[in-house]
């Protein structure tokens, strides 16, 4: 456990440090320490990369998302990350990616970076270093088999996989018996998803994993909870269900004087009165004209006459050839609420989505949520539940 929170320390030092091009083995095992020898032993059985594996890989990420988000040239971004010269940041790039940075620009421009390309792929590697018996299985593989088991209550779980980078690992490889899903917890640390519908194994992976821990049943509380009565399983959970809507629209009834459509970067003063001085990262996205580029993103505006009032977000999750959307969150300007617009905005962008050949996908308005947002449910618009999220707390 000590030589754990120890290899922590490294990961950590060496993420922020990486970029340096003078940082060395040697610095970040004393940082650590851990001698010399002993530490590169031990850092490739923690995280499954040697240092200087990890210390490339951490730049060519960094790399990745300055080819995309910037207009620096290739020189400079080598510069940046820690690269002595053009061609030794094109040659590393081009054995990671499979294209040059050039390439790679001019494929991604235009796309948003979803948070599983910047994930730390050693927290699957210290989670099984932790658990010797769990064994790495192919996302893919477990995404074709979840999808034929129950398409319609693993969908949303799947594009998690994918677009938050979790990394698949099962007892013994047996993943028919469960899964669990090791993701980046953006701090150094993991978290987990899990996946059975056997109690009794669930119980035991809820008692043994220290991980911030998520699981997915189409069971409600109350059955959940008479489930793991017999397991000794007493921790506080958190239920959100996780809807979607098969009919073919729903009725929306928009007021004379409101307009909802699409927003664009020419919307760009709308939005900074709207936003009244607020700076968030949704807001800075929203400024971002880049980011109306990509076709999967979605954002709407609500307008009373000209003056926009409310921003609804959402976007479109492919996973497998399956596209759903992943739910709609509606911010509206202060003193602009009403649970009538809510529902209508939530309406509204539910029949744009079937529009677009996409299924429309909902996991916030429900609960407490739903009480301060609109007071209904995306049940009481025809949503139906195919699964349920259970946060451990």
């Amino acid at each position: 456990m000590e030589n754990t929170k120890l290899i922590l320390k490294a990961v950590n030092y060496a993420k922020q440090n990486a970029t340096n091009n003078l940082i060395s083995v040697e610095d970040i095992a004393k940082n650590a320490g851990f001698s010399i020898d002993y530490f590169n032993r031990m850092f490739l059985a923690h995280t499954g990369f040697t240092v200087t594996a990890y210390i490339s890989y951490i730049r060519l990420k960094h790399g990745a998302f300055l080819l995309r988000k910037t207009d620096k040239s290739v020189l400079d971004i080598a510069l940046e990350i820690g690269y002595d010269s053009h061609e030794g940041f094109t040659k590393a790039f081009k054995k990671k990616y499979g294209v040059s940075p050039s390439e790679y620009r001019s494929k991604n421009k235009n796309k948003m970076m979803y948070s599983g390309e910047i994930a730390d792929k050693t927290v699957t590697y210290r989670f099984i270093h932790d658990n010797p018996d769990f064994q790495l299985i192919n996302s893919d593989e477990v995404i074709d088999y979840l999808l034929e088991k129950d398409a319609k209550r693993y969908c949303y779980f799947c594009s998690t996989i994918k677009y938050q980078g979790l990394e698949i690992v099962a007892c013994n490889g047996d993943y028919e018996k469960g899964i669990v899903a090791v993701g980046d917890d953006g701090n150094g640390g993991s978290y987990i998803e899990m996946v059975t519908d056997n109690y009794k194994l669930l119980a035991d992976w809820i008692n043994r994993f220290p991980q911030r821990k998520t699981f997915y049943s189409d069971k409600d509380e109350s059955k959940v909870r008479k489930s793991f009565n017999d397991y000794n399983v007493s921790e506080k959970l958190k239920v959100t269900p996780q809807a979607l809507y098969f009919g073919d629209t729903i009725k929306c009834e928009i007021p004379d004087n409101i307009t909802i459509r699409p927003l664009t970067i020419k919307d760009r003063n709308s939005i900074i009165k709207w936003a009244n001085g607020r700076k968030d990262s949704y807001i800075i996205h929203l400024l971002n004209e880049q980011d109306y580029l990509d076709e999967n993103n979605l954002e709407y505006g609500v307008f009373e006459k000209d003056k926009l009032i409310a921003v609804a977000g959402c976007g479109i999750d492919e996973v497998h050839g399956m596209r759903i959307n992943n739910c709609c969150a509606i911010r509206f300007a202060d003193g602009k609420e009403s649970d009538k617009l809510y529902r209508v905005i939530f309406a509204f962008i539910t029949n744009d989505i079937l529009k677009k050949g996409v299924l429309p996908f909902d996991d916030l308005q429900h609960g407490e949520y739903a009480k301060a947002h609109g007071n209904f449910t995306s049940n009481d618009l025809g949503y139906e539940i195919v699964n349920r999220r259970y946060d451990i707390l």
